[in-house]
């Protein structure tokens, strides 16, 4: 229940599509010596919805922001293979997918909400949800799909009273709605997240203020977040702005400069140095290594400059961080933090 003045209150839901579970590859294949140069692996294996950036993912941040909306608990379903649109055309033939998005409508409609909000987590925006929200209810709208600058965004919301009693599929009645849709034109902040070097600008956007995205953690010195159990060795060197993720070490003498991000649980092996990149969640890079303008996950690199991934044999260089019990604030010091 959402009350939008003193007189408005409106009962919604939300129905969330996953971009990128489409491009799912198998995680347990032995590492190639050079793979795609476009990067999109890095947005695919879990999507680009479930992959953390900056401590938390775009499913788990979206679904915070429906919370204070006051929506009813979302559906939420992985997306189709072949789909191109946000709204499912009129004729579009039965599919896993159709057959999954014809039940979250059912099953809002059933929890008796009145809007139905339509996402599908692909790209990262600064919508407010409150705004597009009164957007539609001032102009009466029974459909409304938001714009960006760059053509339609993945949002949209539908008036779930026409589905009550319909006979036939939901897609067909949303496509009798398209021609008479309102647009909601956003001008804010937009990243497609189509590819590596869009993730690594996201980060650097979040780091330096730039969006909306925020590090998830506790900001132990200007510009330097650490997340829940983040140890780094008195050793070490960050220059902010840096993340360190929850639970992961940072150990001896090693350099962390250059709006770097350490995600969730991974490990930094002696002497290594980590600039301008992005380590993924629960990746071990080993001892001594100068990694640069870089991604890497598990037992892969993908160079941001020479937009090339490489993919390493060896665990003990880079691969996949051992889970250990966390240390409390007490036995983990942070030191060595410079705000170059």
């Amino acid at each position: 229940m959402r009350g939008l003045n003193a007189g408005t209150k409106v009962q919604i839901g939300a129905i969330i599509t996953l971009a990128g579970d489409r491009l799912a590859e198998d995680s347990s294949a032995a590492p190639r010596r050079y793979a795609r140069k476009d990067g999109t692996r890095f947005l695919s294996g879990p999507s680009r919805a479930s992959v953390e950036i900056l401590g938390q993912s775009l499913l788990k941040r979206t679904i915070a922001k429906l919370r204070e909306l006051g929506t009813a608990q979302p559906d939420i379903i992985p997306d189709s293979p072949v789909s191109t649109a946000l709204l499912p055309s009129r004729s579009a033939k039965a599919t896993p997918f159709i057959a999954a998005w014809e039940s979250a409508v059912a099953n809002q409609v059933g929890l008796g909400v009145e809007l139905i909000l339509l996402l599908r987590i692909g790209s990262y925006f600064d919508l407010d949800y409150d705004e597009l929200l009164r957007f539609h209810l001032q102009e009466r709208s029974r459909l409304t799909q938001v714009y960006g600058p760059s053509g339609a965004l993945d949002v949209a919301l539908v008036d779930a009273t026409l589905f009550r009693g319909a006979d036939g599929p939901y897609r067909k009645i949303i496509a009798t709605l398209i021609p008479e849709q309102h647009r909601f034109f956003y001008r804010g902040y937009v990243n497609p997240l189509n590819k590596a070097q869009d993730y690594r600008r996201l980060v650097e956007d979040g780091l330096y203020g730039r969006c909306g995205l925020r590090p998830v953690g506790k900001e132990v010195a200007p510009g330097v977040w650490h997340g829940t159990g983040a140890q780094v060795d008195s050793s070490s060197r960050i220059s902010a702005p840096a993340f360190i993720g929850a639970g992961s070490r940072i150990a001896e003498c090693c350099v962390v400069s250059g709006a770097s991000t350490i995600e969730r649980d991974c490990e930094i092996d002696c002497g290594t140095l980590v600039d301008q990149s992005c380590i993924l969640q629960g990746t071990y890079v080993g001892v001594a290594l100068d990694v640069r303008h870089s991604i890497v996950d598990n037992q892969t690199l993908f160079h941001l400059e020479r937009n090339v991934e490489i993919g390493f044999a060896d665990k003990r260089l880079i691969g996949r961080a051992k889970a250990v019990a966390l240390k409390t604030p007490a036995e983990s010091g942070f030191h060595g933090v410079s705000s170059s």
